[in-house]
């Protein structure tokens, strides 16, 4: 047993976690992180999951993986061998599709040139007839004398006052009646009961329910519905984000790992937890979705 091995085991036990307790958190097999407590390396797939096993155990246990990685750097397989390996064989893969990708639009381009030409021309050619059209209507109107019909004067007829005088009846317009604004819904999101690990919510106001969690860190996030049916379960690395539309369900539980490397926000307002992550590492939000009638 190493010094690293120690110190992750005296975390876990400090937590109160048992092995089992730790594969479900991390997702990690059992075998796998009895081996990581014991120093046994050799067991692992190769040096780069022996690295990333011991980051997610000293996560789950609320230990500062990359500080604790640098502490004991010397009895952690590095993994360096391994990416060098892989960066050269993806490499030819990527020139090829660069090559593939110049050399089509090489074949495309003077293509494209000739269809340009073309389009211009046309619109050359459409806008000359236009402005031929307009100059010949003018000359054409101009030769058309307008004809005027004077009506002859009639003796011994008057107009009286009330013919060449009548007034037009006034008519009142009815106001017209602003239909009301029906006011939209405003959406909310209550904290309700703590009971240990689990914070309970209610969202209302809204007709839609989506959840966007944003991984900080590396952790552990399990989403299921009212009927206990897996919506996610992933292990989420840092800078990941995952967007999930619940509108159809009535409730969902969210089960993170490690709290403080996951916000969660439910339409784009972000949820708070009920323990603060630096007093309670595994937490659970279990929310109520109310549609308005």
């Amino acid at each position: 047993m190493t010094e690293l091995s120690t110190r992750l085991k005296e975390a876990r036990t400090a937590k109160g976690y048992s092995l089992d307790d730790l594969q479900e958190i991390t997702k990690i097999q059992k075998r796998y992180l009895a081996g990581i407590e014991e120093g046994n390396y050799s067991m692992m797939p190769g040096p780069f999951y022996v690295r990333a096993f011991i980051k997610q155990y000293a996560d789950a246990v609320g230990l500062d993986s990359d500080e604790l990685l640098e502490s004991y750097k010397q009895e952690v397989p590095s993994s360096t061998t391994e990416e060098v390996r892989q960066s050269i064989t993806t490499t030819p893969s990527r020139r090829r599709s660069l090559s593939k990708s110049s050399s089509s639009l090489s074949d495309i381009f003077p293509m494209i040139l000739v269809g340009l030409f073309i389009i211009i021309g046309i619109v050359i050619f459409w806008v000359f007839y236009q402005n031929l059209a307009k100059n010949e209507e003018p000359a054409a109107t101009e030769t058309e004398q307008p004809l005027s019909l004077e009506e002859p004067e009639t003796k011994g007829e008057t107009t009286s006052p009330d013919d060449t005088e009548k007034e037009e009846p006034v008519v009142e317009e009815e106001p017209v009646e602003e239909e009301p604004v029906e006011e939209e819904p405003t959406q909310t999101i209550e904290m309700g009961t703590i009971e240990g690990e689990t914070t309970n919510y209610t969202l209302s106001g809204t007709e839609t329910f989506s959840v966007k969690i944003v991984a900080r860190g590396n952790a552990w996030v399990g989403v299921k519905n009212e009927l206990g049916a897996d919506l996610l379960d992933d292990n989420l690395k840092a800078g990941e984000t995952i967007n999930l539309d619940l509108s159809e369900v009535k409730s969902a539980r969210i089960r993170v790992g490690s709290a403080s490397q996951i916000d969660v926000f439910v339409n784009d307002e972000k949820v708070e937890y009920g323990t603060p992550p630096t007093e309670r590492v595994t937490q659970n939000m279990l929310i109520q979705f109310t549609k308005p009638q």
